[in-house]
């Protein structure tokens, strides 16, 4: 279970989660939530560790180049708190938790798409405890994954849906320079687009990109049958009302096999699907109509009575409920009045009443509770350890308390010797006071074993003390006292320059076909998609990798990993290197400035870091398994026709393949008069192609190659290309 701050982790801890996930201050991917403080993390994980549950930190976004110090320094100050866990993305800091924080579980983020068996075997050759399966998986492929490696696996089981595969989307930072890969997504798949067949409109405006809540509750016995380590339910960016009842809610289904719906439906949600992790379709995974959650549906509008809006109120309704009315704006207000069927005010009501509504709304409107007065969390452990505490003392002797805890007895002694008594004895019963007073921490007082003489005395501080001391102790046998370390000394690994080279990716035959008319010898082409395919089967001494289970697959050739890998840091390219990969192509977030300081940064690992930069092409927005045709009779003409997306800003080309569903940016990445500057750090100038004809491909090449041999002419066209990122950081 996630959790966006300190207390909704311990509501998360005691509503019946086994393990809580949180982001701290820096690099989250959900860099919006409040986050988490370091010594919050310490108390947390004390908390955790005593009622046997564990803590995970997201350190799940890419790593840029001045940030990588920092990015490991808080691994090893997150490390020494004895976090069971980070879930992490970065290829760099992937790499250096696995060499040098030995005993501290390795969580591969869904940002890093895990999506085949060969990504799930290369995170565990290299020593990762878990992967974090892709949301777009189906139950039949996470099977084949599980029966086939020894790695743990987690499954994304309730909550929101991005519509991209995760750690493949750009559509907000190249919008808006907010980073989905940064942890700041500014949510572009919540807009309304219309949707354009060959420039006729077949869609206005709707949510066409607007994914349901994922909610596999009917069916998580088909998911707990798979052996999977963990079923994950959404709360990173929810109130502590909608973690608790969701964390209990699922505790209930997995313990109970009980499924009460009244209790999910409290909370503020979407309408829901199972998800591709169930076969769902496209018809049947977004909601055109709606971006925004719905919360519980609690009646329609009958009609109105002067300024009363009657309505048949399906489930109770109360003072102070929050409530949205349906409209083509939807109307939000909190309920300060409530008349029953004779107009009577009244606290709450449930079937025919009235609400004083401001606005007329037509007849049949629904109204959705948004917030639940009832909602209160009440933080209870319910999980705490029970102490049975022994003492012991006689007069002029040091007073001695002990207990027991997980096998082991903790003692402790009094500062002073008991001496006697001259009105204030102590007795049993002032110990019970006094050791009962555990509400912070993660115990409770079961019994006292009392045997000491009577008529003796001892201050109350000093039993303070030796409560907190003794609760210390235990504190302190949890304690993992790691240590971490020593990097190992850096094997440099070093490339020869080498001359500048064309690569193409090409998206059809007829794009390959120009490539090789022009003799390029780098042609990425025929079974490789870009994130999707594991890679290209072109020419058997090299392969373009899209995901990390092709770094097996290509064992044997030059491997060239793509832009998927995201990598945006020097010591990325390295770890890249160590393990075979020739050719790194850098993330297309990658700005020229920051490209400098990669190039500066790798001169701890060595000369020469072999990159291949993308120069040319539409980007790829977002990659999706959705297909947003289907719902037309569209399907299966796709490759037939041009359909565009269109917001109230600009336009987005959408294409497929091999049923996979791609948008691009209307205007083409062209850095043809930029490649002078790139030459010093850059050996491999990536074309990519996606909707060119022959002739557009050939041409493009063509001034490609003539820039390369320093021709002086500009091809920028400022009315159709941008320079992307180029100029541009991402936040």
């Amino acid at each position: 279970m996630p959790a966006k701050d300190f207390k909704t982790a311990k509501v998360a801890l005691y509503s019946g989660a086994d393990a809580i996930y949180c982001g701290v201050k820096k690099y989250s991917a959900r860099a919006f939530a409040v986050n988490l403080e370091i010594d919050e993390v310490k108390k947390l994980v004390i908390l955790a560790h005593t009622i046997k549950k564990k803590i995970y930190i997201t350190i799940n976004t890419i790593i840029k180049e001045d940030e990588l110090d920092d990015a490991i320094n808080l691994l090893n100050e997150l490390y020494l708190t004895d976090i069971d866990g980070i879930i992490v993305t970065d290829f760099a800091l992937i790499s250096y938790a696995l060499e040098n924080l030995k005993d501290l579980e390795v969580h591969i983020s869904t940002q890093s798409g895990v999506k085949y068996l060969d990504d799930a075997l290369f995170f565990e050759n290299i020593g990762a405890q878990r992967v974090v399966i892709a949301r777009e998986n189906s139950l039949e492929e996470i099977k084949k994954i599980k029966e086939n490696s020894n790695i743990e696996l987690e499954i994304f089981g309730h909550g929101s849906l991005c519509v991209s595969y995760s750690g493949g989307c750009l559509m907000s930072s190249f919008l808006s320079l907010r980073s989905g890969n940064r942890g700041k997504c500014s949510q572009n798949c919540r807009r309304e687009y219309a949707l354009y067949k060959d420039d006729k409109q077949i869609e206005g405006f709707s949510y066409l990109l607007s994914m349901k809540d994922l909610n596999t509750s009917s069916f998580i016995n088909k998911i707990l049958d798979l052996d999977i380590a963990s079923f994950k339910v959404e709360g990173r960016m929810k109130d502590e009302a909608y973690v608790s009842s969701l964390t209990k809610f699922y505790r209930n289904i997995i313990d109970n096999n009980i499924i009460d719906e009244n209790e999910i439906e409290k909370n503020f949600h979407r309408a829901f699907t199972k998800g591709f992790i169930f076969n769902t379709s496209s018809n049947d995974i977004v909601d055109i109509n709606k971006r925004t959650n719905e919360g519980q549906y609690i009646g329609s509008i009958l009609n109105y009575e002067n300024k009363l809006a009657k309505i048949n109120f399906k489930t109770e309704i109360k003072l102070n409920d929050r409530i949205k009315i349906d409209a083509t704006k939807d109307y939000y207000f909190n309920i300060d009045e409530l008349f029953d069927i004779n107009k009577k005010n009244v606290s709450s009501i449930k079937g025919i009443g009235y609400l004083k509504i401001f606005e007329k709304f037509p007849k049949d409107t629904k109204i959705y509770r948004m917030k639940n007065s009832d909602n209160e969390v009440i933080l209870t452990n319910k999980y705490k350890y029970p102490l049975k505490f022994y003492v012991n003392g006689i007069l002029n002797e040091n007073l001695v308390i002990s207990c027991k805890y997980n096998e082991e007895y903790f003692y402790v002694s009094s500062p002073s010797v008991l001496t006697k008594s001259q009105s204030n004895p102590l007795t049993k019963e002032t110990i019970i006071k006094q050791f009962s007073r555990l509400n912070e921490t993660s115990f409770y007082l079961k019994d006292v074993i009392f045997n000491i003489d009577n008529d003796l005395f001892l201050p109350i501080s000093q039993l303070n003390m030796m409560r907190n001391e003794l609760i210390e102790n235990i504190y302190q046998h949890i304690n993992l006292n790691r240590k971490i370390f020593n990097p190992k000394k850096i094997d440099k690994i070093n490339y020869e320059k080498e001359n500048y080279t064309l690569t193409a990716y090409c998206f059809t035959l007829d794009q390959y076909k120009a490539a090789k008319d022009l003799g390029i010898k780098y042609i990425y082409y025929k079974n490789y998609i870009p994130y999707f395919g594991k890679y290209s089967y072109n020419l058997a001494q090299y392969n373009l990798v899209g995901n990390y289970g092709g770094i097996i697959s290509a064992k044997g050739t030059e491997i060239i990993t793509d832009y998927t890998f995201n990598v945006i840091n020097s010591k990325a390219i390295y770890e890249l290197h160590k393990l075979g990969v020739k050719y790194v192509t850098l993330s297309l977030e990658t700005s020229y400035n920051e490209l400098k300081k990669i190039i500066k940064g790798y001169e701890k690992y060595g000369t020469n870091p072999n990159i291949e930069y993308v120069v040319y092409g539409k980007y790829i927005l977002m990659r999706m398994k959705y297909c947003p045709l289907k719902r037309y009779k569209e399907c299966g003409d796709c490759m037939n026709h041009k359909y565009i997306l269109k917001d109230k800003f600009d336009k987005f080309i959408l294409i497929h393949k091999d049923c996979y569903s791609y948008i691009l940016n209307g205007r083409n990445l062209n850095l043809i008069d930029e490649l002078d500057n790139l030459k010093p750090f850059v050996n491999r100038f990536r074309i990519n192609f996606s909707d060119e004809s022959y002739e557009e491909a050939y041409k493009i090449i063509s001034n490609f190659k003539e820039k390369l041999n320093s021709n002086d002419k500009n091809y920028f066209d400022n009315k159709v290309d941008t320079l992307g990122y180029y100029k541009r950081e991402i936040e």
